[in-house]
């Protein structure tokens, strides 16, 4: 059952960045990435989703989910990096991480974290150094959502440099895929953010988005 919703958070994404790609009958004739990488690819580790409360300007609290990560270059060369996350559940929401999202959520979170190396996510996008000691540290955030979710699917882009140019299904031109990870996180009984919400990583794998 949740890789069907798994799937359907995959499909719902991609249609809604590359509309009309994967549409009607065509929709799960998606590639794959290699098994092995043959382009650089970034380590990437993170923490478990977690709620916070923030106050907006008029006082009343708004929840919001966050997921703090680092991103280290073992590859053999200096790289860009350009973090991206899209955010979709078993329910059809989709959300881009960050649209939405007052500044001072990120100054909460840094409070509630403790972690000096942590960066505003607004400043991530530039070079990532060789090693672990040019580690970089950031936070994606998102609204909670206001009913009940039972899966919900983090995408991360920008990890690697593998890409997959398919032909557009109406107009035969080329669309570009990159090689994004994939986060399944299963969230029963989200019905209130201010209940602590049980949430646990059921899959992570790698697809072509």
């Amino acid at each position: 059952m949740k890789a069907t919703a798994s799937l359907a958070i995959l499909l719902a994404l991609s249609a809604a960045a590359l509309a009309p790609v994967y549409t009607g009958p065509r929709a799960l004739a998606y590639p794959q990435p290699e098994v092995v990488p043959t382009v650089w690819l970034l380590d990437f580790t993170f923490d478990q989703p977690r709620l916070i409360p923030v106050a907006d300007l008029r006082g009343n609290l708004r929840w919001y989910w966050y997921m703090t990560y680092k991103v280290v270059n073992n590859t053999q060369a200096e790289r860009l990096l350009i973090p991206e996350f899209s955010i979709g559940t078993d329910m059809g929401d989709v959300v881009e991480a960050f649209d939405g999202v007052p500044s001072n959520v990120f100054d909460a979170i840094k409070a509630e974290v403790g972690n000096d190396l942590l960066e505003n996510p607004t400043q991530m996008i530039g070079r990532i150094l060789r090693g672990p000691d040019h580690a970089r540290e950031s936070v994606a955030i998102w609204p909670a959502f206001d009913h009940d979710i039972d899966l919900m699917t983090v995408f991360i882009a920008g990890l690697s440099g593998e890409t997959r140019n398919i032909p557009h299904p109406i107009t035969g031109e080329p669309v570009v895929m990159r090689r994004t990870l994939m986060l399944d996180f299963a969230t029963p009984g989200t019905t209130s953010p201010s209940r602590a919400p049980l949430i646990h990583l059921a899959d992570r794998r790698w697809v072509m988005r």
